[in-house]
């Protein structure tokens, strides 16, 4: 297969940086040998942990954090992409949510960012205005305000995804072991609780995957390294649980948390990066009722894998290790969807996030 000159594949990093530092990156993906070439790196903006692309509008959309009376707050930095020239030019800030973020979303219809905070237990809703940038904040939730707290829990809103249909928002809390969806009301531009989903104590919900059918969904929990399988009731804009499996190797007995859960573009497999076994999770999954069975477990050849992506084709996929200053390159077979390490590492300073897109040019 041969490159298709008129698109090109580009891969966005975020990571824990000085506001001196490169904290933003912008890589060339080759699709044929999968490697990645430094085009791009920005400075300026404290912790842009997490990023999300819009490769349609050629947006990209970086979380920061900023010193606020004493405390920390959220921002939000928007930027044009040049995908010819692989470059970003930043557009504005704005002020986000009243704690720190780690986690950016938008709805495919651009109309909406959402941000989660880890720190400040809340999620906060921005609209997008016009010319493709932030705007204000919308409205701000604090979990605590809405379902229970047990007295030795501390709301920990960690990532926030939307339902397949685009109907519903499901907000992952660590800390209540609590999946909190949400509607989002366009005419009064708030947040509508909706409901929450129960996991078991001490699971620590992270992030979420959907199956390309929109059947099931699989959490990720860092504090027990297990995957949690879920019916997706979409009707009802509910998520049921169904079974819940380790993500780590029976024999292991060390410290270990979670922290990427990932969906194969056919269905077939799911995968989890488990830090402090530093390794990822290969699960085939069972067409009949979306659960899953662990078929490999593979060292991410670096310390604290804290995020990777699957590349658009599904021939490739990446992992950011935080702690090992590395971008890892592994192969995906196609037959199980197995990964096999290349061989070929990129060093990054502290990546935490890695996002691709494909952009026609």
């Amino acid at each position: 297969m041969t490159t298709n000159p008129s698109q090109r594949t580009l891969l966005f990093t975020g990571a824990y940086s000085e506001r001196d530092e490169s904290g933003v990156c912008v890589y060339e993906f080759n699709e044929n040998n999968g490697e990645m070439k430094l085009l791009d790196k920005v400075s300026g903006i404290k912790n842009p942990t997490f990023v999300n692309v819009d490769p349609k509008s050629q947006r990209l959309y970086a979380i920061g954090e900023i010193s606020e009376q004493g405390g920390k707050a959220g921002e939000i930095i928007s930027f044009d992409i040049d995908p010819v020239a692989g470059k970003l030019t930043e557009q504005s800030r704005v002020r986000s949510v009243s704690s720190s973020t780690c986690h950016i979303q938008r709805d495919e219809a651009s109309k909406h960012l959402i941000v989660s905070s880890y720190h400040g237990g809340l999620v906060g809703l921005h609209s997008i205005v016009k010319d493709g940038q932030a705007g204000e904040l919308l409205d701000e939730k604090k979990h605590a305000d809405l379902v229970p707290v047990g007295e030795d829990q501390q709301p920990r809103a960690h990532s926030a995804f939307y339902s397949p249909d685009g109907k519903y928002v499901f907000v992952q809390d660590l800390g209540l072991d609590k999946i909190l969806a949400y509607t989002v009301d366009e005419a009064a531009q708030k947040l509508n609780f909706h409901g929450f989903t129960q996991l078991e104590a001490g699971a620590g919900p992270r992030h979420l995957a959907f199956h390309p059918s929109g059947a099931y969904a699989y959490v990720i929990n860092e504090l027990n390294s297990s995957v949690t399988v879920l019916r997706y009731i979409q009707d009802e804009g509910r998520l049921e649980v169904v079974d819940t499996v380790s993500t780590l190797p029976p024999d292991f007995e060390g410290e270990s948390y979670c922290a990427e859960i990932a969906v194969s573009e056919d269905g077939k497999t799911v995968y989890g990066s488990n830090r402090g076994h530093d390794s990822i999770v290969v699960f085939s999954v069972n067409e009949d009722n979306g659960r899953l069975n662990p078929i490999q477990y593979i060292s991410t050849e670096g310390g604290h894998p804290r995020h990777f992506t699957l590349m658009p084709g599904g021939k490739f996929l990446v992992v950011a290790n935080r702690d090992g200053n590395n971008l890892v390159l592994f192969s995906v077979s196609p037959e199980d969807g197995k990964l096999t390490f290349t061989g070929y590492t990129v060093t990054q300073s502290k990546p935490v996030c890695v996002k691709p897109a494909v952009f026609q040019v």
